[in-house]
């Protein structure tokens, strides 16, 4: 595989880094170089806006290094076995002494990762941007997960809060609607059936007679004469 002018300039850069002396010591700090990693310090906090990269067991420098370089980002950060890319550098008052960085690289003891009591960051420039800005944030921990993308996640869990309504029928409800049943019986039982008007006209009074006025009752029994003869007499 071809190693471009770049990434040799890069493994040379990691290289410089790892001056003899003693192992797992962060590198002071220097000025930023073109197309060189640099060492930015120590830091307890790390920039706001950050993406944990990679997480590897024999992770170097120059492994973190080339990561953040491939991905365009101006800065490389360690801690431990894991390795983070931002745009710009931890806010300046989270600098601390670089003895503090003492953490051995699971990968290359002589280089520093970071440092775990207290938790602390070992910073590079990746050559990039020679002058990136400082965080202004308040920083943030390591609460940080790789994506498929190497881009940074979060755990959010989702709760899902099941609800359910139940009526209950208390003996006092159960009278009232009694009470409304009973009324609504009575109301429907005083009200007056409905009678065609035109019906009632047409059907003939039973108390009407259909006998002339000038008729008489015939008598054709004894009693019915005798009481005749007495009408005349009176």
């Amino acid at each position: 595989m071809a190693v471009t002018k770049f990434g040799l300039l890069t493994l040379l850069s990691a290289s410089a880094v790892q001056v003899s002396g003693d192992s797992g010591l962060q590198r002071p700090a220097r000025d930023a170089v073109l197309n060189q990693a640099t060492p930015q310090g120590c830091f307890s906090t790390l920039p706001s806006k950050t993406s944990l990269v990679q997480e590897g067991t024999f992770m170097t420098t120059g492994q973190c290094l080339s990561q953040c370089q491939n991905k365009n980002k101006s800065v490389a950060i360690l801690y431990a076995s894991k390795c983070y890319c931002s745009e710009s550098y931890p806010a300046k008052n989270s600098l601390v002494d670089d003895e503090q960085c003492n953490y051995n690289c699971p990968g290359y003891a002589p280089e520093a990762c970071g440092g775990l009591n207290p938790r602390v960051y070992s910073v590079y420039n990746t050559g990039l941007d020679l002058d990136p800005a400082y965080d202004t944030g308040e920083g943030k921990d390591d609460n940080l997960s790789i994506t498929g993308s190497g881009t940074t996640t979060q755990d959010v869990r989702t709760t899902w809060v099941s609800t359910s309504t139940t009526t209950y029928t208390t003996p006092e409800t159960e009278a009232e609607e009694t009470s409304m049943s009973t009324a609504h019986a009575e109301q429907t039982s005083q009200v007056a059936p409905v009678v065609n008007e035109t019906l009632a006209a047409a059907t003939p009074s039973a108390s009407a007679s259909t006998v002339p006025e000038n008729a008489s009752p015939r008598l054709s029994n004894p009693i019915g004469n005798f009481i005749r003869m007495m009408a005349h007499l009176l």
